[in-house]
């Protein structure tokens, strides 16, 4: 199972602009960015590592796994021989993984598990030479190595270097000129998540039978979620209701074409060659956290998909009046404690709109984030060796990152024993049937102040991912593309000012919460600065 995982992690984080594995993976969800430094912010997809899980409801299981569920009157479960695949144990951030190119194309990962020892590398200053990673690389020589103008240490993430390997194609000894046939008897399936006793072609990206189809949107070039006939999983559709209040289909349908041509618009942050376009998954949910459509820009990782759903719904459920009374009937009060000791009595009781990003700014290991030496953030535990670890029952890892793995953790551990359920926070139904996530890009959506949906975006740079949510359901983006016949006057789709989480008085002194924060002069072409006031 961790060998899957690492293989997808290589092949779902990785597009024609940026070459991503596990090793990348690994830097990028730690306490510190870089792993190591002190006093450096949470890294930049702090918290990924809790996608892409076996109970999502996004992508499709295989149909021996999906024909155990018990599900609930009126559920369907996503099922089939296409389409994005769940890993058994989420993105990893085991060495070991990387993706695999043909002819500058990526077309898939390889994983590689020998020890069965699923860690991360805390110390990024040396140089591993690490058999699993090795093997990895041997297994792409002879056309399948990733182009170095798009590998991880080609692309910066303020001003610091990512990694893909520590080891280079120049420290692998030449292959024998002939090998030992592969033996098909040797081939073992692991249920429900590889096919037993086979190997088989993949399926070309962007056709039906990859499960992600090609279509044009907004005169742009896009693509949505199909199922084996061709048929769009999540067309557009009118949200559930909120004191009369909803989200209409015409309004999605705005939204989705708002955010996407934002994106076209837009300077991406993590992709070669630069001012590329930013490519990106966009969901929009309703107050339950249900669907209402989904489209994404063609060659957005594929990890996006599963993460901007979890990014939107969990702006909504933070935002929702009832986030607080849920959590803790789930047993979680203990984080709404922390969180209200923090904020106020108020918190989590929908009298404040919280964006992913202020979300991220309660679920770090210290608070304020990176601030070494500090108590965590409510929604977190504390860091492992600190005062505040002294008697704690239990503290932070990226492996247990506080609130986020505790709403998931019977559904996370379920694989391991043969079990998929169905839902990943079941006590939440629909409004997390993905999980949390906690890391910025998405943003509550309302109508006259009254909370109706959310916006989540993943892709090419966690400020981009915030600039196409905040941007796209704004008056701007909406005027940009011809729709002001929606949304507020002024706002939009946006939250009011005076309610968002930046707005908020915290307990400890000459501390804010951050709500969104945009790239400067974020456009192609366009010295436009500002572009998220309103």
């Amino acid at each position: 199972m961790a060998a899957i995982s690492k293989a997808g992690t290589g092949a779902f984080l990785s597009s024609q602009g940026n070459a991503f594995g596990t090793r990348t993976a690994s830097q990028i969800v730690q306490e510190n960015f870089d792993p190591g430094e002190g006093f450096q912010p949470g890294g930049p997809l702090f918290g990924v590592q809790f996608s892409q899980l076996p109970c999502s409801d996004i992508p499709n299981l295989n149909p021996d796994l999906a024909a155990g569920l018990n599900v609930g009157a009126g559920q369907t479960v996503a099922s089939g021989l296409v389409g994005p695949r769940p890993l058994p144990l989420g993105l990893s951030a085991d060495s070991g993984g990387i993706p695999i190119y043909k002819n500058g194309d990526p077309v898939g990962g390889i994983g590689v598990e020998l020890n069965g020892l699923y860690t991360a590398d805390l110390f990024i200053r040396d140089v591993d030479d690490d058999p699993e990673e090795r093997i990895a690389m041997y297994g792409t020589v002879g056309g399948f190595e990733t182009p170095s103008d798009r590998a991880a240490d080609r692309i910066f993430v303020i001003g610091k270097s990512l990694r893909l390997t520590d080891l280079r194609y120049s420290d692998l000894a030449p292959l024998p000129e002939s090998l030992t046939a592969l033996n098909p008897n040797n081939i073992i399936g692991v249920g429900g998540f590889s096919f037993p006793g086979v190997t088989r072609a993949g399926a070309v990206f962007g056709t039906p039978g990859s499960g992600i189809a090609r279509i044009q949107r907004a005169g742009l070039s896009a693509a949505v979620l199909v199922d084996a006939n061709g048929n769009n999983r999540f067309p557009s559709r009118n949200g559930a209701s909120q004191g009369g209040v909803e989200l209409s289909a015409t309004e999605v349908d705005a939204l989705l074409d708002s955010a996407l041509t934002t994106a076209f618009r837009a300077r991406a942050g993590i992709r070669n060659p630069r001012d590329s376009q930013v490519h990106v998954s966009i969901w929009i949910v309703d107050i339950n956290g249900d669907p209402l459509g989904f489209v994404r820009s063609f060659d957005g990782p594929v990890f996006g998909i599963d993460v901007a759903l979890q990014k939107g719904r969990t702006a909504v459920f933070f935002s929702s009046a009832e986030a607080g009374n849920l959590l803790i009937n789930a047993g979680l009060g203990g984080y709404v404690e922390a969180a209200r000791a923090l904020i106020g009595p108020d918190a989590l009781t929908g009298t404040t709109a919280f964006a992913d990003r202020s979300g991220g700014n309660l679920s770090r290991p210290f608070f304020p984030d990176g601030v070494s030496g500090n108590p965590p953030g409510p929604f977190s535990l504390p860091f492992p060796g600190s005062e505040f670890a002294v008697g704690a029952p239990s503290t932070w890892s990226p492996f247990n990152t506080g609130l986020q793995l505790d709403l998931i953790l019977p559904q996370l551990a379920a694989p391991l024993s043969g079990n998929i359920p169905f839902g990943c926070a079941p006590a939440f139904g629909s409004r997390l049937r993905n999980g949390i996530q906690i890391f910025p890009g998405s943003v509550p959506l309302y109508r006259n102040g009254t909370l109706i949906g959310g916006i989540g975006i993943s892709g090419d740079g966690i400020d981009q991912d915030d600039l196409v949510s905040f941007y796209g359901a704004s008056r701007q983006g909406l005027d940009f593309i011809g729709r002001t016949d929606v949304g507020d006057p002024v706002l939009g789709f946006n939250s009011p000012p005076e309610i968002r989480a930046d707005k908020l008085d915290l307990t400890v002194p000459n501390t804010r919460l951050r709500y969104v924060s945009c790239p400067e002069a974020p456009f192609r072409g366009s010295n436009e600065q500002n572009v998220c006031q309103d």
